[in-house]
């Protein structure tokens, strides 16, 4: 597979489980709070139960955590040169056109 054909993929990966993870902790934070006052108690509330939202607010974080140290890998060599770059270090940036 193409490096760049792999990162269009990561991409859409990644954004994706950014906004479930987003969505999962808005809807966590603000319209099923836990504790007394909030739907901590039983009955599904935008199709789950409460638990299963956070359940999946929990895989997503790991898969994004999974996804980003995938993308962080895979632009490593660029991230050092910049960094040498950005210090005063004399290097040349190859940009694969893959």
């Amino acid at each position: 597979m193409k490096k760049r054909t792999l990162n269009y993929i990561l991409f859409w990966i990644m954004l994706l489980s950014g906004l479930l993870q987003a969505i999962c902790g808005f809807l966590l934070w603000l319209v099923m709070p836990s504790g007394s006052h909030g739907g901590g108690g039983g009955g599904n509330i935008f199709i789950w139960h409460r638990e299963t939202w956070i359940s999946i607010h929990d895989w997503t974080a790991v898969a994004l955590v999974v996804i980003i140290f995938i993308h962080i890998i895979l632009h490593w060599d660029w991230i050092l040169a910049m960094t040498k770059r950005m210090l005063g270090i004399n290097v040349k940036v190859e940009v694969d056109n893959e």
